[in-house]
């Protein structure tokens, strides 16, 4: 009987000891991940959130939005193709207090709102045989378009938004625990951006004219980003 339970706890072990090391942290070939991106502060310019790329005020270095979602699917253990998804949208509210000479004021409101919606596919590969740490090198193209929009009492004007971003990358994935993780990335990336000329609305009592916006504006850059954001993801 002691031979008996001496075998099998001695079989558990082995069980146990060969199950910790085949434990999979890491994706594999096959293997699909998503993640979510949060990188306050960071939007259009370079391309970024995994990717410095676009975002919603633009002017900056090409990054995702605000917020991000990334897709991953590893065709190997080590290159995956890589989808980036972002939207955001900002709005801004001003009172405008005029003294009219008389105790009493004058209240004029404006409103300036942008939306911008972006998409970057892309390729990682990933270096190393680390059991919980993956770091890679990437490269990615992608777009955004959105539009600029602001509004008075007595006049609205509407203007669109294209970006296009390229980058090259390199970054980090720590596995938090099995199928978890969390990263961090830079590199390098250009990014340019067109604000048409759109539309001009005039407001005077019941009369409304609109005609074509008389600017158009075209920005672009170049340089090195890093993504000062939290990715957080799963992989299946």
């Amino acid at each position: 009987m002691k031979k008996f339970i001496f075998m099998a706890a001695a079989l558990l072990v082995g069980t146990v000891a060969v199950s910790a090391q085949d434990k999979q942290y890491k994706p594999e070939a096959m293997d699909f991940s998503l993640e979510m991106n949060y990188a306050p502060g960071t939007f259009i310019g370079a391309m970024s959130g995994g990717d410095a790329a676009f975002g919603g005020t633009m002017g900056h270095s090409f990054t995702l939005p605000e917020f991000g979602v990334k897709g991953r699917f590893f065709v190997t253990d080590r290159l995956a193709v890589k989808l980036n998804l972002g939207f955001n949208s900002d709005s801004n509210k001003t009172n405008n207090y005029v003294d009219n000479g008389d105790n009493s004021e004058t209240v004029t409101e404006t409103k300036d709102a942008s939306t911008a919606f972006s998409i970057m596919p892309g390729i990682e590969y990933h270096l190393g045989n680390f059991n919980r740490v993956s770091p890679y090198v990437g490269a990615a193209i992608g777009i955004s378009t959105g539009s600029d929009k602001d509004t008075g009492e007595t006049f609205e004007s509407k203007s669109p938004v294209f970006g296009l971003g390229i980058n090259v990358s390199a970054g980090v994935d720590v596995y938090i625990c099995q199928g978890l993780y969390a990263g961090v990335e830079l590199g390098l990336g250009y990014g340019y951006e067109k604000h048409g000329r759109g539309t001009e609305t005039s407001i005077q009592g019941n009369t409304t004219t609109t005609a074509d916006g008389d600017t158009e504006t075209m920005t672009s850059n170049f340089g090195f980003y890093a993504t000062p954001s939290l990715r957080i993801g799963w992989f299946f």
